[in-house]
């Protein structure tokens, strides 16, 4: 573990794989090689190593929720979403898994599944700017666009660099005629290097 949190992942791929060959009953080491394997790219590797550590400790519910990610990475969002519902029984608290199945649920044009995910995530405790961008363009999608001002703010309050959310709470702050603070929002944005602010600043200002 200690290679993980020194960013070695092929020394600690290393080391799991000798873990695994002295004791190939070690699941931890399945586990952890899992992810080291996802985070390298190599996702059917990862895949089988969360197999077997599912097969064998089926009440593991970060093994479930990794392995929806790693589904994810693969392109098989259905099976992520069960993963990630799996996870979310065995584990009801884990936010995260809330956070990351809407994403998916986003994808698959399931707004309203993911802002009820999104919504779980935040009343668990998840303070992150980008679940409060995400549930900003649903909200702005389904033309609540106060609420869509309101999840950009708090996006921004998290994380003042972030140049998409200035930008997106213009084009909110636009439609609903608040032409003033638009400007404000596009200035920053543009400032913060996201190239749309200085387009939509020729075309509208």
């Amino acid at each position: 573990m200690d290679y993980i949190t020194r960013e070695q992942p092929r020394k600690a791929l290393e080391e799991f794989n000798h873990a695994i060959s002295l004791d190939p009953d070690f699941f931890s080491a399945y586990y952890n090689r899992a992810i080291i394997r996802a985070n390298l790219k190599q996702n059917e590797e990862a895949l089988k190593d969360m197999n077997y550590v599912i097969a064998n400790v089926p009440d593991h519910a970060l093994a479930y929720y990794n392995r929806g990610i790693i589904y994810e990475n693969l392109g098989q969002p259905t099976l992520a979403i069960q993963d990630y519902s799996h996870a979310i029984n065995l584990q009801p608290n884990l936010l995260e898994a809330y956070h990351y199945r809407g994403i998916v649920r986003y994808g698959m044009k399931d707004l309203d599944g993911a802002l009820a995910d999104y919504n779980k995530a935040i009343s668990l405790g998840l303070k992150s700017s980008a679940i409060y961008f995400n549930r900003g363009v649903i909200f702005h999608q389904k033309g609540q666009l106060s609420d869509a001002i309101e999840s950009y703010s708090r996006s921004i309050e998290i994380d003042p660099s972030n140049a998409r959310a200035y930008y997106n709470r213009a084009i909110s702050k636009l439609i609903v005629d608040n032409y003033k603070e638009a400007l404000q929002d596009l200035e920053i944005s543009k400032r913060l290097g996201y190239s749309k602010a200085a387009e939509v600043i020729s075309q509208y200002y």
